[in-house]
């Protein structure tokens, strides 16, 4: 999944910060914040670690369904009369087999449809609309976690055939060649250690009744740009709503996903309020110098729960497709509270 902010390329560094605080974050329980696609709750998974994963948006829970939750293959003997198997293989087969539909898809997100956009081409656009009306009619079968896992496989494989440069604050008006290949339903890899419980809420109101763990890690939109925009396409796969759509982009409603910590008059009272109502040994957050909350600031109310260290790493900027020059000065900031 192509995720702005996603911390895959920074785990080494999170990692060797962590032990240069003598960290255990080995077989440990850590709570993981603005979780989005997964990339920390899977370095503690490896780790062997209980990870409670939390963030407020439906496709972000979905993508970790998909790659997260399950420690083996599932099978699916509660549609394993339709399909003829309760193998994974054979599900996701009987899925990229069905002919294609016109409906919410393809009226909405290709350029046949009613409002001519182009985030995906006519026939990618019917078979995702085939294979999530199948998916939905599971639904009432299927247990959540396999519900929610098929969910992340089409997700995930939409945006990969998704005709955007990264986000979709806009699709492109020339096709790119990942955009013109034919979705289909891939099987993921799955992790052999630890275990996830995944949380669709507000951070605040998750932690207000979390339990006290050893580390709590927390990843906060660091600008104005808010999550609940970038990924509207992908969050109406997973929701299913049908919405009526706005604007040229076909953008949803999206007030009650809307983040303070990516306005600025609220990002200081929100950081605050989160900061002293987690319960845990540790807090590992990461940030960036171009946030728009101040480093001080930070350390500032870290340092009312304990004793602070601010790590700090040269960090190239992404730009939709592109990264930008090397020399940016932009730094990729890691604080570490020891909580008293």
């Amino acid at each position: 999944m192509k995720y702005i902010g996603n911390k895959t390329r920074l785990i080494s560094f999170i990692e060797d910060c962590m032990k240069e605080k003598q960290i255990n974050y080995q077989n440990q329980e850590v709570v993981d914040l603005f979780s989005g696609s997964g990339s920390v709750s899977e370095f503690f998974l490896k780790n062997n670690c209980k990870v409670y994963s939390c963030d407020n948006m439906n496709y972000a829970i979905a993508e970790q369904y998909r790659k997260l939750y399950f420690r083996k293959e599932p099978t699916f003997e509660e549609i394993e009369k339709e399909v003829q198997s309760n193998k994974l293989d054979d599900v996701l087969k009987y899925l990229n087999s069905l002919s294609g539909e016109k409906g919410y898809f393809y009226d909405n997100y290709c350029e046949e449809g009613s409002y001519q956009r182009r985030y995906f081409t006519v026939s990618n656009a019917m078979k995702i609309d085939a294979i999530r009306e199948k998916i939905e009619n599971w639904k009432t079968l299927l247990p959540v976690e396999k519900y929610q896992f098929l969910l992340g496989i089409l997700m995930n494989e939409a945006d990969f055939v998704s005709n955007t440069a990264g986000t979709y604050g806009a699709y492109l008006k020339i096709w790119r060649s990942m955009a013109l290949k034919e979705l289909t339903m891939q099987k993921p890899e799955f992790i052999q250690t630890g275990e996830i419980e995944l949380f669709t809420d507000d951070v605040i109101h998750f932690t207000e009744k979390m339990k006290k763990v050893d580390i709590v890690y927390l990843d906060p939109p660091y600008n104005t740009r808010q999550y609940a925009a970038n990924f509207h396409v992908l969050e109406s796969i997973v929701v299913y709503d049908k919405q009526e759509l706005n604007g040229k982009t076909g953008l949803r409603e999206y007030s009650k996903q809307r983040s303070n910590f990516s306005i600025k008059a609220n990002v200081e009272k929100e950081f605050e309020k989160l900061i002293l109502q987690i319960k845990a040994s540790w807090i590992v957050m990461s940030y960036s110098t171009e946030g728009i909350l101040e480093r001080e600031k930070i350390e500032e109310i870290l340092a009312k729960k304990g004793i602070v260290t601010t790590f700090d790493k040269n960090y190239r900027r992404f730009k939709t497709n592109a990264w930008t020059d090397k020399n940016t000065n932009l730094k990729e900031l890691l604080f570490i509270c020891e909580c008293n």
